[in-house]
C-alpha cells in the first residue's frame, strides 16, 4: 500500500468525522477552565473509570508516581518492607482530610482497601492476606512476597475513597476522595464539574474550577482547540495537529508514550493457530507507512512489542519486525495456504479471512484498519472491518468469538510496572476490562518468567526475566505490534505550567495556573 493511498484514507475520515460532528460549546470565559477528554465516564465504579479519576486528579492512594515512574510517598509519608517481604507498613501523614473534610484514618483507608480490592483489575492479583490498621499505620499482610507490591498499590481502581463513598453493600455510590480536585457536580456521561481541595495535602490547585468534558468524536475534539473553545484537549489526531497550531488560540504539545498499537488475533481460531501464519501477517504490514500517515511520524513504526519508553523492557538488539510481502507469500504458500480463484487464499476448507473489530475514539485506528485491509488483501487474506464500541472486544475475548481487533495497549497507565499489563494480558486467564491481550494463547514459559519476577525485588534477577518475557511475545506474536505512539495536547496559550506526564499517571491539573 502506498503513502499517498494511505493519504486518502485519512482525509475522507477526517471528513466523514467532520460531517457528523457534534456543535462547539460555546467559547471560553476568562472564569471557566474547560478539559476536553475522549472517552465517556458513565459511573463511579473505580475498576472502569479508576485510571480517568486518578489523571483528573480526584483519587490518590497511598503512594503516588512521579514523571519518572519512581514511586514517591503519597498520603503515607512512609513505608517499610520486612525482611521476609511480607509485611509492608505505610505510615500515614498527619492532617489529611478527604474531600468532605473528614480526616484520613488508617481505619477508613484500611476499609476502602478491603472493599475496592475484591473488584480490582491489578492489585488484587496481590496474595493479601489480610489488612491492618494500627494508629497512623496501615498494614497489608501477604502470604508470599510479591515484588511489585509498591507498584500495584497505586492502582486507580483501589484509590482511597472515605467510608462515605459507599453504600450499604459496598457499591461506591458517590466519589470523596483526597486529590486535589474534588467533584462539585456531575452529568454523567458527558461532564463532570470540580472544584479544588482546599484540603489537599500537597499543592492545592490555582485553578478554583474545572469542567471536564467528554467528546469522543476525534475530529470533534480537534475543532474545538481550532476554535479555542478550550484550555486543554487530549488526543488531538496527528492530521489535525497543523490545523489547531494554525488557529493560534492554542498549541500543541507531543511526547512519546509507553503505548503500543496491536492487532489481536484470536490463535484458536484455524487461520491464525499456526505461528508462522501470524508471523506472515506481520511481514505483510507497512509499519512505517502507517506511521507516516496515521499517526504523523514514520519513525512510530514498532519493531517490538514493548515500547522504547518502557526503561527495561525494550531490548534494541531483537531482530527487528520487517516488511516483505513476497516472504509472506512464501511462508503462506509453505503452509498450506493456496490462493482460490478470486486471490483469497484457502487450506482444509477454511477460507484465509477475518472480522476485524476496532473503535473510533482514536482516530488512527480505523484509517489503520483500512490500511491493514488492503495490505492483507496482497498476500490472499480478506479482513473485513467493524468499527464500534470498544467493549466489544473483550466481550469477543471471553466468548471466544473475537476473530482480529485493532486496539492499543499503554504499559503503564494503570500501574507504573510494564509487569501489570503483561501479566494481565498474557499470563492470566482473565480478559482485561479493557480492550487488549491475547486470545487462544499461552505460554507456561511466559508464566513462569512472570511468575519469578512477581516474587523477587533483586534487580539483577528482574532484569534477565524481562528478557525471556520480551522475547517469547517477540518470537510469539500472540498480539502483532503495529506502531509505537505519541501522544497530542491542545494547550490554550492563556494556560501555564502544563508539563506531559509520559507514564500518564496524572494531568497535574493542579499545577496549572492562567496568564494575567
Amino acid at each position: 500500500m502506498t503513502i499517498k493511498f494511505l493519504r486518502r484514507m485519512v482525509l475522507a475520515t477526517a471528513a466523514s468525522a467532520l460531517l457528523f460532528s457534534a456543535p462547539f460549546a460555546a467559547a471560553q470565559s476568562d472564569q471557566e477552565f474547560r478539559v476536553v477528554q475522549a472517552f465517556e465516564i458513565k459511573n463511579f465504579e473505580p475498576k472502569a473509570n479508576g485510571w480517568r479519576f486518578r489523571t483528573i486528579g480526584i483519587t490518590e492512594s497511598l503512594v503516588v508516581s512521579d514523571q519518572q515512574g519512581n514511586i514517591i510517598p503519597g498520603i503515607a509519608e512512609s513505608w517499610t518492607t520486612s525482611a521476609d517481604g511480607k509485611d509492608w507498613t505505610f505510615t500515614l501523614r498527619k492532617g489529611v482530610t478527604f474531600h468532605n473534610g473528614t480526616p484520613v484514618t488508617a481505619e477508613a483507608v484500611k476499609a476502602s482497601f478491603e472493599k475496592l480490592t475484591p473488584t480490582s483489575e491489578f492489585f488484587s492479583k496481590a496474595p493479601i492476606e489480610g489488612i491492618e490498621a494500627d494508629g497512623d499505620k496501615v498494614i497489608f499482610r501477604l502470604s508470599e512476597p510479591f515484588g511489585s507490591f509498591l507498584s500495584y498499590i497505586i492502582d486507580p481502581s483501589v484509590g482511597v475513597l472515605a467510608p462515605e463513598s459507599f453504600d450499604a453493600d459496598g457499591k461506591v455510590v458517590n466519589l470523596i476522595s483526597i486529590g486535589p480536585y474534588k467533584i462539585a457536580d456531575t452529568e454523567l456521561p458527558r461532564s463532570i464539574d470540580l472544584v479544588r481541595h482546599q484540603g489537599y495535602w500537597g499543592e492545592v490547585g490555582k485553578i478554583e474550577a474545572i469542567r471536564l468534558d467528554s467528546v469522543s468524536n476525534p475530529e470533534t475534539r480537534a475543532n474545538i482547540a481550532a476554535a479555542g473553545d478550550a484550555d486543554l484537549v487530549l488526543e488531538i489526531p496527528s492530521t489535525s495537529a497543523k490545523k489547531v497550531d494554525a488557529a493560534g488560540s492554542m498549541h500543541i504539545v507531543s511526547a512519546p508514550l509507553p503505548r503500543v498499537m496491536m492487532l489481536m488475533l484470536n490463535a484458536a481460531k484455524p487461520q491464525f493457530s499456526d505461528v508462522n501464519v501470524r508471523h506472515a501477517l506481520s511481514l505483510a504490514i507497512d509499519r512505517a507507512g502507517i506511521g507516516a500517515v496515521a499517526m504523523g511520524d514514520a519513525k512510530l513504526a514498532a519493531n517490538q512489542y514493548i515500547p522504547p519508553s518502557s526503561e527495561g523492557w525494550y531490548f534494541p538488539d531483537f531482530p527487528p519486525l520487517r516488511y516483505n510481502v513476497d516472504e509472506a507469500k512464501q511462508i503462506l504458500d509453505k503452509a498450506g495456504w493456496v490462493p482460490g480463484t478470486d486471490g483469497i487464499r484457502l487450506k482444509d476448507g477454511v477460507r484465509f479471512e477475518g472480522l476485524l473489530l476496532t473503535f473510533p475514539q482514536r482516530a488512527y485506528l480505523p484509517v489503520t484498519a483500512e490500511a491493514l485491509q488492503a495490505q492483507f488483501k496482497e498476500i490472499g487474506f480478506d479482513l473485513k472491518i467493524s468499527v464500534g464500541e470498544s467493549s466489544l472486544i473483550p466481550e469477543g475475548q471471553r466468548d471466544g468469538s473475537l476473530e482480529l481487533a485493532l486496539g492499543i495497549r499503554t504499559m503503564v497507565y494503570q500501574v507504573p510496572d510494564p509487569i501489570s499489563t503483561l501479566e494481565i494480558d498474557f499470563a492470566s486467564d482473565e480478559v482485561p476490562v479493557g480492550a487488549t491481550g491475547s486470545t487462544g494463547w499461552k505460554s507456561e514459559k511466559l508464566r513462569q518468567a512472570v511468575q519469578d519476577y512477581q516474587s523477587t525485588t533483586d534487580e539483577a534477577e528482574r532484569q534477565p526475566l524481562r528478557r525471556v518475557i520480551a522475547d517469547i511475545l517477540h518470537q510469539e506474536l500472540p498480539v502483532i505490534p503495529i506502531t509505537f505512539s505519541d501522544e497530542k495536547w491542545a494547550i490554550s496559550n492563556r494556560v501555564q505550567g502544563f508539563v506531559v506526564d509520559p507514564v500518564l499517571q496524572s494531568w497535574s491539573l493542579n499545577k496549572l495556573s492562567l496568564k494575567d
